[in-house]
């Protein structure tokens, strides 16, 4: 592994090309919170892996190339059903398994004193995460985690999901005046565009929108800026307030997200498909892993950049960890759903594009107990890893290297 005196150039290379005002923001987040510290250092995690880990000889998956407990949360598909499943692609790529898995156990370790849980308690969810994942690649059948098939707090989730009225979304990130709706500029979720690249992002985006078959839905309405995430933030991200299925209580919002080459790209050893874009690779991965990928996924090009666009829906679609803190059986139960939905994901895209097939999946999961011994110690010395990182992160945050 890299030297811990190494890490703050290591990440301030990483994020060279950041918008500053919301590198700012990104930075006093990981000062803040060690959990966000490791949301928003992917690269340091992949960069970390020594040259001749275990880790490399899991068979290959399409991978989440992110996998924390924050990375899954519900969503509508173009069906408008509720799912839940994983919801941030940005590192997806070709990759050993164990890659994902890893991270995940990492994560829950890490978060473990926001989650209020002792050591002992943060080994027993760990294995049971690694657990249900190996046994459900064993099983080799994929099921879809659906409101009708889950029970507790899942079950709960998902049907305030399917029950959430586009009215009341609206009314929150938008307001209405005679009749016609504007995004609302608070300066936490939307910031205001300068005249000219809003003026620039409404004619590229009606030029692209109108060889649509659906051309009228995506009628441009509004256009401003987008903060979100951890990792992300500094990136360019924009909401567009669109007309939808009519104006204006039907409008819809979208969100479009600058993206770039997985952190992971030249560290798999997996030889990649080739991209027409870096936002291609990220719908397609999606389209692969998940039963039904978020409403209106696509693809956009502007001013030289590649873009996500899907559907913006609420943040609170994400379960918040810290409800659960202290509640052992709770997170447990949710923990169990998470190991099944990326098994499911592995197996469901298993075979494309020279990703194990789901054969070779239910064999190494059938060699389990050596390896999965192996993952939960990587894991753990791991996450005592990220400590260090942050405390040295601190340190140099505090003598304004990050200004």
């Amino acid at each position: 592994m890299h030297s811990s005196k190494t890490v703050p150039s290591r990440i301030k290379s990483c994020n060279t090309d950041r918008l500053p005002q919301f590198l700012k923001m990104k930075y006093q987040a990981m000062y803040a919170d060690r959990y966000r510290f490791f949301r928003a250092t992917t690269h340091l995690f992949f960069e970390d892996i020594p040259s001749g880990s275990f880790l490399y000889s899991s068979p290959a998956v399409w991978l989440c190339g992110d996998l924390h407990l924050e990375n899954f949360g519900s969503y509508k598909g173009d069906n408008r059903l509720a799912y839940f499943s994983l919801n941030d692609f940005d590192e997806c790529i070709l990759g050993p398994c164990s890659f994902d898995v890893v991270r995940m156990l990492c994560s829950i370790y890490v978060a473990s004193d926001n989650l209020g849980v002792t050591p002992a308690d943060a080994n027993k969810l760990t294995r049971l995460f690694a657990d249900t994942w190996f046994n459900k690649l064993q099983e080799g059948y994929i099921r879809v985690l659906e409101k009708e098939t889950t029970s507790g707090i899942m079950r709960d989730f998902l049907e305030d999901v399917a029950t959430r009225k586009r009215k009341k979304f609206l009314n929150k990130r938008t307001v209405l005046k005679n009749g016609t709706r504007k995004l609302l500029i608070d300066n936490m979720h939307f910031v205001k565009l300068p005249k000219a690249e809003k003026e620039q992002l409404k004619r590229a985006f009606t030029s692209w929108s109108v060889k649509l078959p659906n051309a009228s839905f995506y009628k441009v309405r509004d256009v401003a800026t987008r903060i979100a995430g951890t990792s992300s933030l500094g990136l360019r991200r924009y909401a567009l307030l669109v007309e939808g299925n009519g104006s204006p209580n039907e409008n819809y919002i979208l969100e479009l997200k600058e993206t770039r080459a997985s952190c992971a790209e030249n560290l798999t050893r997996i030889r990649q498909p080739k991209w027409d874009s870096e936002a291609h690779r990220i719908v397609e991965v999606q389209r692969r892993v998940l039963s039904d990928p978020p409403a209106l996924l696509n693809t956009f090009d502007f001013a030289g950049r590649n873009y996500v666009m899907k559907e913006l829906q609420p943040v609170a679609d994400r379960i918040d960890y810290t409800l659960f803190k202290g509640n052992v059986k709770k997170l447990s139960q949710m923990l169990e759903y998470m190991a099944s939905i990326y098994a499911w994901s592995n197996l469901r895209s298993s075979g494309r594009h020279n990703s194990a097939i789901a054969d070779d999946l239910i064999k190494f999961a059938e060699k389990q107990e050596r390896y999965k011994k192996e993952l939960l110690e990587y894991a753990r010395n791991y996450s005592q890893t990220i400590n260090k990182y942050h405390a040295v992160f601190r340190k140099a945050y505090e003598k304004k290297y990050f200004s």
